[in-house]
């Protein structure tokens, strides 16, 4: 955090605040809606811990539907406490599955780094972040249908707003699955990842394939399409798969 107070939020108001705010005044400000953006910033830098369910609440809100510098602090200070207990409920869950695919990247990098250091919200969010890879390649699938050039003219692509938001979406939930998914997902996470194999952009099949070589017994012609793709990063997924089952 350090870093961030130095690099990104260092400015003529940080210098100027010479306290440190109590614990009661951060989320005096943090739960005050006329508050500036950056006292919110300002509160949370300061924070340190979190006691209450109550204040645990009104931390997470902070999480969605805030300025974008808002949601990066909130995302990387939640993957710093690193704390589990209060951000069990349904409420908390749903910011932190909504977070995954924040627009921005590094508010996505943080919750995944979170989850990652947090079994039991690993295992809150498997079933339903499943459910939402499935549903953002069905529309992927739609859209594909509805609009031919879909892929072909590269100039368009990346004007494409719609498009380029289901492929980020898909992206960071990949990522996310790939850090919780657990043995009772394997099943579902193939049927899945027999379209993503073929998918166009090389990152999307480098996530898959990511997640297909921590899957035991994975089906020998998704292991064999993933050797042979023409991505070097890809690849080397299974690679590395396959060079540990041989030193074994």
């Amino acid at each position: 955090m350090d870093n961030i107070k130095k690099e990104k939020y260092t400015s003529k108001e940080l210098l100027e605040l010479n306290f440190e705010p109590t614990y009661e005044e951060i989320f005096e400000i943090l739960k005050n809606e006329q508050k500036e953006d950056f006292a919110k910033i300002f509160a949370i830098l300061n924070l340190e811990k979190i006691n209450s369910q109550k204040d645990a609440d009104i931390f997470i809100n902070l999480l969605t539907n805030q300025p974008n510098p808002i949601r990066e602090i909130v995302a990387i200070k939640l993957e710093e406490l690193n704390e589990t207990a209060f951000f069990l409920n349904n409420f908390a869950i749903n910011k932190i599955l909504n977070a995954i695919i924040d627009i921005n990247p590094n508010v996505c990098r943080a919750i995944c780094n979170f989850i990652g250091k947090n079994k039991e919200i690993a295992e809150l969010i498997e079933e339903k972040l499943i459910e939402n890879i499935s549903e953002i390649t069905e529309k992927i699938k739609k859209y594909e249908e509805d609009n031919k050039d879909f892929f072909d003219n590269k100039i368009k692509n990346r004007k494409n707003h719609a498009k380029n938001k289901l492929l980020f979406s898909l992206y960071w939930s990949l990522e996310a699955i790939s850090i919780c998914m657990s043995e009772k997902s394997h099943d579902k996470l193939i049927k899945i990842i027999k379209y993503l194999i073929n998918f166009s952009d090389y990152t999307i099949r480098e996530q898959a394939v990511k997640i297909l070589a921590k899957i035991p017994s994975s089906p020998s012609e998704l292991l064999q399409k993933a050797q042979n793709d023409v991505n070097f990063y890809v690849k080397n997924h299974i690679y590395d798969k396959m060079t540990k089952e041989i030193v074994k």
